[in-house]
């Protein structure tokens, strides 16, 4: 085999060997930032679900504080202490008894 021949199967491997280690970490950042995507989303919609169920006490403690409900009732109902009922009603201008 002469060099020019020696030379040329040594580029031809070493490039074949750049593009499947190129494809390997192609495939490999795909999965990374798939697997991030789905966690993100995740948590995105846990936190959602959160912020709505927390708005969602909120509005009916506000109702119940509306229609005269004791701060104590509206607190047990909500599952919230009394003192934040008391802040709620406050924020809101809502004048307790």
């Amino acid at each position: 085999m002469s060099d020019t021949n020696v030379e040329e199967l040594i580029r031809t491997m070493s490039a074949q060997r750049v593009e499947a280690l190129r494809v390997g970490v192609e495939e490999d950042l795909r999965a990374a930032w798939e697997k991030g995507k789905a966690a993100g989303k995740a948590e995105g919609i846990s936190e959602g679900e959160f912020r709505g169920r927390k708005q969602g006490v909120i509005s009916v403690a506000l109702n119940l504080l509306r229609a005269g409900s004791q701060p104590a009732v509206v607190a047990k109902a909500a599952e919230l202490p009394e003192p934040i009922i008391r802040k709620i009603a406050q924020d809101n201008g809502i004048t307790l008894a």
